[in-house]
């Protein structure tokens, strides 16, 4: 099947519903598209819940009337508030000069988000179309080598959302707390927005999932430059640092890891969301035109708040930037002579990082879950400046990003220079991100509690850093672009701009970066890792799935491949995930299902396979076995493992891969 249907449809999927409410409100924003992804998260999260209470299930039929609903009721008020207002104005008794601001104001506050850019429509078409295909480039330089849009990632996380996304399919519940109850054996939080939406897709799991992945390494480009767009000032060479800006987001490859390497589709999904929740940020804390509006601060919180529902662990990243952005804004106003104003604000920002150190170390501290690599603090921190993610067979390349830092450099002067709390956010910000990917090494209480909430992990951070250098580049350039006087740019403007559209379009057929992370978790596993799942072993799954009776349920050592029974076959699994097992009746079973029948079978142990019903066994005696590629994992399957031949009856088998049917013997 062409990549080309499933990945425009995730993508129409992930930003249209956003859109279409962004239009609804009458929200004035360059570059609407960059922005949708957050909302369509709000909107999804609301869905689900809502239909949840009215027992509607999640399909994409009930997810299509849901949102089309909702965009037609944001409208109908958004008319009505503005027939009140145009009432209130024409029975009002003011002057004409009164009337007239209040009818400006009025206007400027309609929208939910205020537009700092004056853009034509061709104007902003253009730089949106721009934006767009940075983002396409992307998704097709990164499907180069996957093997089609239906090969299987054989990453560890990938074969749980896969299964998150048959469970959400299968039982039509999209809600937070309750979507992944089965798997959690009880009602447990997870930012399920993804699997949601991979769920509605109408392809079958692992396309749906693949071709969702690739929309939001897509959606990543707009998003930056719908955030440089929406604080950057005036100018009129706005457009083309929007666009570079996007093109720019293409050169990082920490994100692209996480998705094409690591299955950690979630956390992809809140930074798609974390460009435009730190232009919220910002925007809610700019005064160069005063206090924004209520309806203007609600829609930046809303963005916020959608940024979170994708992954919590994004709005930390949020929460620095927001932190900076006060200490910031303290110190300029120290210095311009509101020393005790300032002082309050610096003091503030002050205990808030004390606050968030210490809520961390008591809160999060079973989030430190990365080991750290056995590089030196030197060489981490030269790969932190590279966003080289920590993966052995990508080469650190320097030269995609030097234009970038030096650009950035040239901004950071040149803000420190003019006195800009943006630039200096920024700034400190991109300092903040290399510290925080320093702390992922260090092995001290402080260190370990200021990146638990990224989970140890500096890609996680990575992200931060993306944002704080963009913006930073987009001054450098607009420094230079603007030093040359007002008829004729400078010549080291243009060369400036040359070296990131040259480094951009190079960067992205390089075949060391993102064709090889294409590959490494779907065809070229023994460069980077053994799969769970062969292809041949996925084909016996899905055969095997398709013979068995109603009402079968399949154990199995997870680590072997079975999760795919369920998400690929449909065929209930005692064990559908390779997490470790989540409930007293599961692990009884991990640990013991070889006693039954015998004296040392216990009460618990016979009541725990009576309500789970295991019906048949699937093993795996492959090179490629659990037990083989992760024998300390597997351990917490022994039970399963030793189960003897009397139990077992064989329904089918190909080379090491083997069902059969199985006598619980309680």
């Amino acid at each position: 099947m062409s990549s080309v249907l499933p990945v425009l449809c995730g993508a129409v999927l992930l930003g249209a519903p956003g859109y279409l409410m962004l239009c609804a409100l009458d929200v004035r924003l360059c570059l609407r598209w960059g922005w949708a992804p957050a909302v369509t998260v709000l909107l999804t999260v609301v869905l689900g819940a809502l239909f949840r209470v009215l027992g509607i299930r999640w399909t994409l039929l009930s997810a299509v009337i849901g949102i089309v609903l909702l965009v037609a009721l944001a409208a109908v008020v958004r008319l009505a508030l503005q027939r009140r207002t145009a009432r209130r104005l024409t029975t009002s008794t003011s002057t004409s000069t009164s009337t007239s601001t209040s009818t400006s104001t009025s206007t400027s506050t309609r929208a939910g988000v205020p537009a700092p850019q004056d853009w034509s429509r061709g104007t902003a078409a253009a730089v949106t179309g721009a934006s767009i295909l940075s983002g396409a480039l992307v998704a097709a330089s990164a499907a180069r080598r996957m093997g089609g849009i239906s090969t299987l990632n054989g990453s560890f996380d990938s074969f749980f959302h896969l299964s998150a996304a048959a469970f959400i399919r299968e039982r039509g519940d999209a809600s937070f707390t309750t979507a992944l109850s089965d798997i959690y054996g009880e009602p447990t939080f997870y930012p399920v927005v993804f699997d949601d939406l991979v769920a509605i897709l109408p392809f079958d799991v692992i396309t749906a999932a693949n071709a969702m992945m690739l929309a939001m390494l897509a959606a990543i480009p707009p998003a930056v430059a719908a955030m440089v767009a929406g604080v950057s000032r005036p100018a009129r060479s706005a457009r083309l640092l929007v666009a570079l800006s996007a093109g720019a987001a293409t050169l990082f490859l920490s994100t692209p890891a996480m998705a094409l390497v690591m299955g950690l589709w979630p956390i992809v999904l809140g930074v798609v969301c974390l460009a435009p929740a730190i232009a919220a940020v910002l925007m809610l804390t700019d005064r160069r035109h005063g206090a924004p509006g209520v309806g203007t601060a609600a829609g930046l919180v809303l963005i916020v708040i959608g940024t979170a529902l994708a992954h919590p662990s994004v709005l930390f990243s949020v929460a620095v930037v927001a932190g900076l952005r006060l200490l910031a804004g303290g110190i300029e106003r120290m210095l311009g002579g509101g020393r005790l104003r300032g002082l309050i604000e610096v003091c503030a920002a002050l205990a808030a990082a004390v606050l968030f150190v210490a809520g961390s170390h008591v809160l999060l501290s079973g989030m430190a879950l990365t080991k750290p690599s056995l590089d030196g603090v030197g060489s981490v921190l030269g790969e932190i400046l590279l966003d080289s993610p920590r993966i052995p067979a990508v080469p650190a390349l320097p030269w995609p990003m030097a234009a970038l830092w030096i650009l950035a450099m040239i901004g950071a002067t040149a803000a420190v220079r003019s006195r800009e709390v943006l630039g200096a956010t920024a700034a400190l910000g991109l300092l903040a991100s290399l510290m925080l990917g320093v702390a992922t090494q260090i092995d001290h209480p402080l260190a370990v509690a200021l990146v638990n909430p990224w989970y140890g992990a500096r890609e996680r951070i990575a992200p931060l850093m993306m944002c704080m250098l963009v913006l930073l580049m987009a001054r450098g350039l607009l420094a230079l672009l603007e030093s040359g006087g007002r008829r004729r740019r400078s010549l080291p403007g243009a060369l400036a701009v040359g070296a990131v559209v040259v480094t951009v379009l190079i960067a992205l057929v390089t075949p060391q970066r993102l064709p090889l992370m294409g590959s490494l978790a779907y065809t070229a596993y023994g460069v980077q890792l053994t799969p769970y799942v062969t292809s041949e072993e996925r084909s016996f799954i899905e055969r095997t799935a398709q013979e068995l009776p109603e009402g079968s349920v399949v154990l199995a050592d997870p680590l072997d491949g079975a999760t795919l029974y369920w998400s690929v076959g449909g065929v209930e699994t005692v064990f559908p995930t390779m997490s470790r097992p989540l409930t007293r009746e599961k692990t009884l079973i991990a640990h013991y299902a070889h006693r039954a029948g015998t004296d040392e079978a216990s009460v618990e142990l016979c009541r725990a396979l009576e309500s789970v019903g295991p019906t048949h066994l699937y093993r795996d005696t492959s090179e490629a076995s659990g037990q083989r590629i992760n024998p300390e994992d597997s351990e917490r399957w022994r039970g399963v493992h030793d189960i003897p031949e009397s139990r077992l009856t064989l329904v089918d088998a190909s080379g090491p891969y083997a069902l059969y049917e199985l006598d619980p013997a309680c």
